[in-house]
């Protein structure tokens, strides 16, 4: 079943359910091969960032790992 991501209302509470992610990256037009990884790079983390805070906005994260992405 594909989810419509325009009709999706983004959660932002952490930790995300893959599905979030991958409906949140198609959104996006990112491949949902990208969403697997950032799942679960942060999956691994525990969901902190990279200096060991906890992630509060998982949409935030996934905006700035698209921007890496892309720049």
């Amino acid at each position: 079943m594909k989810i419509e991501a325009q009709n999706l209302s983004f959660s932002r509470n952490v930790p995300p359910s893959l599905e979030q992610v991958k409906a949140y990256f198609d959104f996006l037009h990112v491949p949902a091969a990208e969403a697997e990884v950032f799942y679960f790079y942060y999956q691994g983390m525990d969901w902190r960032n990279e200096m060991g805070s906890a992630i509060q906005d998982w949409v935030m994260a996934a905006d700035e790992w698209v921007w890496n992405l892309e720049n």
